[in-house]
């Protein structure tokens, strides 16, 4: 993980870096690609992935493991397909997406969930034996 600098006023560089730097890979006008932002974190038992994927339908996403990457990827609608529009402002970014995570933590193939509620994906990954590569089916809530 990156280090982390603060500035004189509390606020963590490191953290503010990586969200710019998001921001810019994500922001495409119109459809394009752009990369969801992801929280990952680890418990005694699991690994747990959490994307942030508004907007996305559960048919439209696709989680697929392959050794110790998690792929997430998919496809979102543009929020506006009225010809002749004009916009005054588009920063909800659309089309396709791919987000590969590398985890540094052997984990079972059985038991994988993935699973989308309120915008959010969430893959919970138990910890164990590295997986054969395979896709996990999304449910929703």
């Amino acid at each position: 993980m990156a280090p982390y600098f603060r500035f004189s006023g509390g606020e963590l560089i490191g953290g503010r870096l990586r969200e710019a730097m998001g921001q810019l890979s994500r922001s495409s006008p119109g459809e394009g690609c752009w990369s969801p932002a992801v929280d990952i974190y680890e418990t005694e038992r699991e690994v747990i992935i959490v994307a942030e994927l508004a907007g996305v339908r559960r048919q439209d996403m696709k989680v697929v493991l392959d050794g110790e990457l998690v792929r997430i990827s998919g496809r979102r609608a543009p929020t506006c397909r009225h010809p002749g529009a004009r916009f005054h402002r588009l920063e909800i970014s659309s089309g396709v997406f791919e987000r590969t995570i590398r985890i540094g933590v052997p984990f079972e193939s059985q038991g994988v969930e993935a699973r989308c509620e309120d915008g959010l994906l969430k893959v919970r990954l138990p910890k164990g034996k590295p997986p054969a590569p395979h896709k996990i089916p999304v449910e929703s809530a």
